[in-house]
């Protein structure tokens, strides 16, 4: 794609200058150097951090933000997507970041961690250091974390009954395969809403098909170093966003349409922020797997690579499909026309494969890229309004 390859060379190009630009300006979003529980904090609420160990001895950290009022509605859990972490839900402004809108609504809002991202990176056993750590794809997100963390709030909130689920990209595919499969998880979900919602990435463009066609290059080389954890969030990554974004924020921009879409709404002077925390990191074996289903041309379990291994672990010669026809929890649709990751073409397919009923609303702007239903400058009015909406008829 020529805008990939520009984009590339103007990166290059400006990467040296950053140094010499830094001195250039002289403010910087405190967020930008504060963590997720820092900074429910630093806007006036009480914040929580909780571990949670998963069935597989995975250590997850799930952050609450408790509301300055006593009034509660019900609790919310909020699950981001891939690379990403739970600041991706207060780091936008304060009245424009989903966890505080719903906080301010009256809602007990909880935020997940996924294993291996910058808050979840311990386990029982294991150190990030053990190659073992880092076996893991969202196959795990699915089976182990997700149903890990929402038991743990239902016996942690006031509400022991159930709990609304919200999720964002690898979030929504999370939810999807987990909902489907487990009753007995999916019955103490009220509401499932999906912002970008991924079932599958057939037509996946941008970033994504651009390491799709890398990757084994990539992994050639990881392999060498011993190296197993992807784009893990770093002093050094978060100091070069922190630099680059204010001087030549087209640079930082351009980063976030190659990666998500042409985005007619994103929030550029919060694009320091942004950048500042993600990305989060996840393991290789989990961008692997995501490849795999790009290549497959359909949502699958883990490939191991030959029949044998395969019949070994599912008993049968290929991986398991996914199916979302089992789906059942009420759900509600936000999507983007200029989505990269979550093609307006497969979220269609997507919407095809749920059972009749399911789907209680679906709304789709134009103007949105993947990460529009977070951070967009309209995100209050066009999503987060109407999540509120949703969760107060099922609230009562």
């Amino acid at each position: 794609m020529k805008e990939v390859h520009s984009f590339k060379l103007r990166l290059l190009a400006m990467v040296s200058m950053t140094t010499l630009f830094s001195s250039c300006f002289s403010h910087v979003d405190p967020e930008c150097h504060m963590t997720t529980p820092q900074i429910i904090e630093y806007y006036g609420h009480i914040s929580e951090s909780h571990n949670v160990t998963t069935e597989d001895g995975y250590i997850l950290t799930v952050h609450r933000i408790l509301q300055k009022t006593s009034s509660q509605k019900g609790v919310v859990f909020l699950q981001h997507g891939l690379l990403d972490s739970s600041a991706t839900w207060v780091m936008n402004t304060y009245n424009n970041s989903l966890g505080f809108v719903l906080a301010q609504a009256g809602y007990d809002v909880w935020l997940g961690n996924v294993r291996g991202n910058y808050y979840s990176r311990h386990h029982v056993t294991l150190t990030t250091k053990d190659p073992e750590y880092w076996d893991y794809s969202f196959d795990e997100h699915a089976k182990y974390d997700l149903p890990a963390m929402l038991e743990y709030v239902l016996s942690k909130s006031w509400h022991h009954g159930s709990l609304s689920y919200v999720g964002h990209s690898q979030g929504t595919l999370m939810a999807l395969i987990e909902f489907s499969r487990n009753k007995k998880l999916a019955s103490k979900v009220n509401l499932f809403t999906a912002l970008a919602p991924v079932g599958r990435v057939n037509n996946a463009v941008g970033a994504f098909k651009l390491v799709s066609d890398i990757l084994p290059e990539i992994v050639a080389v990881t392999d060498k170093l011993g190296i197993y954890d992807f784009a893990p969030l770093t002093p050094a990554v978060s100091e070069f966003a922190i630099l680059l974004c204010p001087v030549i924020p087209s640079i930082c921009s351009e980063v976030f349409y190659v990666i998500a879409g042409p985005d007619q709404y994103l929030n550029s002077s919060r694009v320091p922020v942004y950048g500042s925390h993600a990305p989060a990191g996840t393991s290789i074996k989990n961008i692997l797997h995501w490849n795999q289903i790009y290549l497959a041309k359909q949502p699958q379990m883990w490939d191991y690579g030959t029949a044998a291994d395969n019949l070994a672990h599912y008993n049968t010669t290929t991986p398991p499909v996914y199916q979302y026809s089992g789906l059942e929890v009420p759900t509600v649709f936000f999507s983007g026309g200029n989505d990269y990751l979550g093609d307006p073409e497969d979220v269609v397919w997507l919407v095809g494969q749920l059972q009749s009923g399911v789907l209680k609303d679906s709304y789709t702007y134009d103007g949105y890229a993947h990460l529009s239903c977070l951070w967009a400058l309209n995100a209050r009015e066009w999503v987060f309004d109407k999540i509120i909406g949703h969760l107060n008829t099922v609230w009562g």
